[in-house]
């Protein structure tokens, strides 16, 4: 159907999934709670904070279940730093720090995925999954933030029939200045780069944490990833939403590789790629806790309100003062 008022009436779900943008999510989250129906709802909870938090007094208020799907948190080699940084295993960690360098193409196509309206920008849809990465491996909640975002091009070109730039890219081809003159453009006001310093509420201490999500490209002399500071060592973890792990103890000359463990795959579902193996983790624990029936703990819409004011924080950039000496003499 494509009258979803009509598919909530004549069906009358249990569960309702949303995975559309979020700017089109609030109406369906308030009819469904009304029903209630339980919300599994994808990132970000809404386009903004306010929003966000009204999503999570309503689901609150009406008693219903409800899952936040931040889902590569579930990768893994997430659990397996979690358990590393649990035991000890380069003593206490008192920083993590993490740096991406995207690499895109200077020319990309327009989408909803760049503009703010639309739920768009680097950090709408990668920051919660990074948030809930950092939140699991610590044990802890991000309780203070501040940082800034760019916005890397104010307009793109209009590809017709293109829902997602990344199908885009998937092609093979590429948008150069002469190929796009004929198009439509269109404004951008969506972040493509940003840079935060968190702290992390831990169980034993508050963990400093430090995020870069840069433009251009890094090079050969810096990957991609995270790294994990304690008092006997460091935990080297090489990507994004999936890593490579080693250790590199105090003293020694080089890092030794920790493979994630085969028990700690095989608990991952297993039914499709490793972005949809990470979502039916999510839904395996949701579904559960909707029967009553024991479950692992998973993210909600508090976390998606949390996430969302995180979010704007960063965005407005509040955290940072003016000291230049024009300023001083003002």
């Amino acid at each position: 159907s494509t009258d979803w008022r009509r598919a909530l009436e004549t069906t009358q779900p249990d569960i309702v999934a949303m995975a559309t943008p979020a700017v089109v999510r609030g109406e369906v989250i308030k009819v469904a709670v009304a029903q209630g129906c339980h919300i599994f709802c994808d990132k970000p909870l809404a386009t903004t904070e306010v929003e966000a938090g009204r999503l999570y007094r309503a689901v609150r208020d009406a008693g219903v279940k409800h899952a936040y799907a931040a889902t590569h948190r579930y990768d893994p080699s997430v659990s397996w730093l979690h358990e590393l940084a649990r035991d000890g295993s380069v003593g206490s960690i008192h920083e993590m720090s993490m740096t991406i360098r995207a690499g895109f193409p200077g020319l990309i196509a327009w989408s909803w995925m760049r503009t703010l309206e639309g739920g768009g920008g680097v950090l709408n849809n990668l920051l919660p999954h990074l948030l809930g990465i950092f939140e699991r491996i610590a044990g802890g909640e991000v309780v203070s933030v501040m940082g800034e975002a760019r916005v890397l091009t104010t307009e793109a070109p209009v590809v017709p029939d293109l829902h997602d730039f990344r199908d885009w890219l998937k092609t093979g081809r590429e948008l150069t200045p002469e190929s796009a003159k004929g198009l439509e453009w269109r404004a951008i006001d969506a972040d493509g780069a940003f840079s935060a310093l968190m702290r992390i509420k831990a169980p034993e201490r508050d963990i400093s944490l430090t995020v870069l999500h840069g433009s251009g490209y890094g090079g050969a002399a810096e990957r991609t990833g995270m790294r994990l500071y304690g008092d006997k060592g460091t935990l080297i973890a090489d990507g994004v939403v999936g890593f490579q792990v080693s250790r590199q103890r105090r003293g020694e000359e080089s890092p030794e590789v920790l493979d994630t463990p085969q028990r700690l795959l095989d608990e991952l579902p297993n039914i499709g790629d490793h972005v949809q193996n990470k979502w039916c983790a999510l839904a395996k624990s949701f579904v559960a806790d909707v029967r009553g029936e024991d479950c692992e703990p998973y993210l909600t819409f508090r976390d998606g309100w949390r996430y969302q004011r995180i979010i704007e924080t960063i965005r407005e950039g509040h955290g940072w003062t003016d000291i230049s000496v024009d300023a001083a003499q003002r």
